[in-house]
């Protein structure tokens, strides 16, 4: 009796995402043992810092990149997004990627916005000066700042005299509201900190409040 066409292109279906799925495993394996860790990336060579050109601007977001370069085409990232002017350290991640992926990565970045290139020293001072803002005010940087912050082996923060602009341009902390940011947590936090008139806000209208994501952390307390 001949096989049924529809249950013989099944069960080939099945073997080959099988096949696939082995091969995906076999690929998660050498990347794992293959890849250095962050740990060890951040001995490797400063190869260069990214720095938003705006960053002096304390309203807007501060992008920070560090790369380390690695043996093999291998580049370590330390990526920072930082809100100088209330909730510090919004978002981080470090990874070791390949020279083509990190070039992609980079020329991308620089799509979105104006990049410059910067000192080690001055971005450390950036992130550290605005970690403490944050925090005075009830703020704990990204989960992931740790993991990030390995790139930055061999800065020297108090090395920089550049002064580091925090809070809005009125002197007050000034938190401006963004997609994924529980609004109403965020405001509480504030009017605690410095009451309800010591800082400035601007939240879009008209939309419907998103889930809280983890863009921002909290004191426990809160």
């Amino acid at each position: 009796m001949a096989q049924d066409p529809r249950k013989r292109q099944q069960k080939l279906q099945r073997k080959a995402a099988k096949r696939k799925q082995k091969r995906t495993q076999v690929a998660q394996l050498v990347h794992q043992f293959t890849t250095p860790s962050l740990n060890k990336a951040k001995t490797w060579p400063l190869r260069e810092v990214w720095l938003s050109k705006a960053w002096r601007d304390s309203e807007s977001l501060t992008q920070i990149v560090v790369a380390r370069q690695g043996p093999g085409g291998l580049v370590a990232i330390g990526n920072f997004l930082v809100d100088q002017g209330s909730l510090g350290v919004k978002n981080a991640f470090g990874r070791v990627v390949n020279e083509s992926d990190y070039k992609e990565y980079v020329k991308g970045m620089r799509e979105r916005q104006a990049l410059i290139k910067s000192d080690l020293d001055l971005v450390a001072k950036i992130i550290r000066e605005a970690i403490a803002y944050a925090k005075a005010l009830g703020f704990q940087p990204n989960k992931d700042t740790g993991q990030a912050m390995q790139m930055l082996g061999g800065a020297d923060p108090d090395a920089c005299s550049v002064t580091i602009p925090l809070g809005g341009k009125d002197g007050r902390p000034f938190y401006f509201g963004g997609p994924y940011d529980n609004y109403d947590r965020i405001i509480r936090t504030l009017t605690k900190a410095v009451g309800p008139d010591g800082f400035t806000y601007v939240v879009p209208l008209g939309e419907d409040q998103p889930e809280w994501g983890d863009s921002v952390e909290f004191d426990e307390d809160e």
